[in-house]
């Protein structure tokens, strides 16, 4: 029997998110492998199954793109995706894929091939170091949601790790999660609040809950880890970040990513998958957030080396100046609700990112897509959804690596696009799904909306001829069609986040000012605001808190500012106000107010964040004859100088 190539060897990766930390790092240990052994790679965000989170549940989607024809082994962040319905279940999901060789990461079931770390030993040698290197004996426990693999190991090792010290299991020390960041605010209310337990020690089942406990311990006044010892289990980046650093058990999620990716490609070369669990050692590494002073990692057999996935300082640069590429396209994409105008801004975006082949599609009927858009200028074909692309992944070059995204508006599925990109980018394609998905959206009801006033009007016309006693009630239709078009219009120039006007609504009004001061020789002002740290505020409490932020900075503004001024976000995190009759020392008294209503803000708004802005400004003083670009490059300019300010002090 002949043994397959691997350069002829297709997996597809099916994974939740390109948001989550954990998956992200999977995903980059399997492509790394893929890319050595010259298999082609294809990844679909499919979300958690049955998530009660809508934009996750609305991934589910893309299993139906996943044609087994098209692929030789499939590949899933399993503990990912059975989050919320446990491996049973799971496992009858993807039923319909069970002839395809499959290898699982994160779950453990004796008739599957499965990947994981030694979670019992990781979280044993966990809560073992709080006792007897602590002295803790009250320790309070955040598990993962039950029923899946990883959190009931470590929920066991918890328990025995106690029994073990002598300390007796008491269930009202353990918080059931599902290991979301928001457990581990709900933990320390329940453990504290509710239960009026006397904590000494807390050990989260993941990172992202035992930083938020951290948090929530930290926000009560008790200290960590003085009074509470807190430890963790993953080492993300997040740990190594966080106040105290985070103690925590090491997974190296690269290494288990390409670990489990080398094994199915060797099994389907040999034709040669057997159900079996193999494992890394997960050993525990010792930060301040326990008690102890310095880093160290207590290895338990384990060698720990730097991983390709690091970061050099070349490639934090470069991530750096891509930052600024997605911004600017995302600030051409918001509030742009012309289909035209959307494609033409990917056309001139997407190679400055690294995307040198992205195609979208939107679904039809029947289980067929059409073609809207890709980068080689095709439109209009109609083709089966499951191809993913007009004619099929097998037209492409080997090996290929591709990402297949959903694209959605609350609950209506509009289509998927399918991208390429460098392993260490990826997160940018879900930027770029968020944005593009609102979008398009707009372009479909605008659209709509025009198609039927048009459609009604050649209706009136028709029928004035033979039905004169129903003109008055048709063109009544017409009335109310046009004054709904007239307001999807107007939805084009607002920005739906703050009610604020959008890039394209400021352009419009501020040239009318220009205009008009033109003529009467009146003073403007051109003020350029940007919210300090939003990047850190989204990445650290999620893009739901970085909203409240821009809505709340837009509150402010138009507190602050008058009904005549206009005041637009035009941007992420980039606001600009023209002031009608105002001088830079007028604007020194309006930013006096701003900076009190900040404080005010910040004082009573009882949010995790600090609101803060930098500002420049611009006049437009009676004798000169800036345009409005230019009055928003010398404003620029002052913010820059200012954030420049703040860096240095």
């Amino acid at each position: 029997m002949n043994m397959k190539k691997f350069d002829d060897i297709s997996i597809a990766l099916l994974l939740n998110d390109f948001h989550n930390e954990y998956s992200v790092a999977v995903y980059r240990g399997a492509r790394f492998a893929a890319e050595q052994m010259g298999i082609s790679l294809a990844t679909f965000g499919v979300g958690s199954i049955e998530s009660p989170v809508q934009h996750m549940a609305m991934r589910s989607r893309l299993f139906s793109l996943v044609n087994p024809e098209d692929f030789d082994g499939i590949y899933y962040v399993s503990s990912s995706l059975s989050n919320y319905i446990g491996v049973e279940r799971f496992r009858d999901y993807v039923s319909g894929y069970k002839d395809i060789p499959s290898a699982h990461v994160g779950i453990r079931h004796e008739s599957l091939l499965t990947f994981g770390i030694d979670n019992y030993s990781g979280m044993y040698d966990a809560v073992s170091h709080l006792i007897t290197e602590h002295g803790r004996n009250k320790i309070a426990y955040i598990s993962g949601t039950y029923g899946v693999y990883e959190a009931d190991e470590r929920l066991k090792a918890y328990r025995q790790a106690l029994l073990d010290n002598n300390i007796e299991y008491d269930e009202r020390y353990v918080y059931q999660g599902s290991f979301l960041r928001d457990d581990g605010f709900a933990a320390v209310k329940t453990f504290l609040d509710e239960r009026k337990l006397d904590i000494d020690g807390l050990v989260g089942a993941n990172d992202h809950m035992a930083i938020y406990a951290m948090k929530a311990l930290q926000k009560r006044g008790i200290s960590v880890p003085e009074q509470v010892s807190v430890v963790g289990f993953d080492d993300l980046v997040s740990a190594r970040s966080c106040t105290p650093a985070l103690t925590t058990v090491h997974q190296s999620a690269f290494d288990l990513g390409s670990f489990a990716m080398r094994r199915l490609a060797e099994g389907i070369r040999d034709n040669n998958i057997k159900a079996q669990h193999e494992q890394l050692p997960a050993p525990l590494t010792v930060r301040q957030s326990c008690g102890c002073v310095g880093s160290s990692t207590l290895h338990t057999g384990a060698t720990q080396k730097e991983s390709p996935d690091m970061l050099s300082e070349q490639d934090r640069g470069e991530w750096e100046e891509q930052r600024s590429f997605v911004n600017l396209m995302t600030r051409d994409l918001i509030g742009n609700f012309e289909v035209d105008e959307i494609f033409s801004v990917l056309r001139g975006q997407l190679n400055y990112l690294g995307i040198n082949d992205f195609s979208l599609a939107q679904y039809v009927e029947h289980g067929q897509a059409e073609v809207l858009f890709d980068q080689n200028g095709h439109s209009g074909d109609i083709f089966p959804e499951n191809q993913i692309i007009r004619g099929g992944l097998s037209r492409l070059p080997r090996p290929y690596y591709r990402h297949v995204l959903p694209l959605f508006f609350h609950e209506e599925d509009i289509g998927y696009f399918v991208s390429d990109i460098g392993t260490r980018d990826v997160p940018v394609l879900e930027i770029i799904r968020d944005h593009l998905s609102g979008a398009l959206k707009g372009a479909h009801l605008l659209e709509a909306a025009k198609r039927h006033a048009k459609s009604l009007q050649i209706e009136v016309e028709q029928r004035t001829k033979e039905l004169a006693d129903r003109t008055i009630e048709l063109e009544h239709a017409l009335n109310v069609v046009q004054e709904t078009s007239e307001k999807l219009e107007r939805l084009t120039v607002m920005d739906e986040l703050t009610g604020l006007y959008n890039r394209r609504g400021f352009a419009a009004l501020s040239s009318q000012q220009i205009a008009i001061r033109n003529r009467n020789n009146s003073n403007l002002l051109l003020v350029y605001f940007d919210i300090d740290g939003l990047k850190t505020i989204n990445d650290t409490l999620g893009h739901a808190v970085g909203d409240i932020a821009i809505k709340a900075f837009a509150s402010l503004l138009k507190k602050v500012f008058r009904s005549m001024d206009i005041i637009a976000r035009i941007g992420g995190d980039e606001f600009v106000v023209l002031a009608i009759d105002c001088t830079i020392r007028e604007f020194r008294i309006i930013r006096r107010r701003l900076d009190q209503a900040l404080d005010e803000y910040n004082a009573s708004s009882n949010q995790e964040f600090h609101l803060s802005v930098s500002a420049g400004a611009a006049p437009c003083i009676s004798e000169s004859t800036y345009t409005i670009d230019q009055l928003m490059e010398e404003a620029d300019a002052e913010l820059y100088k200012e954030k420049k300010k703040k860096k240095k002090d």
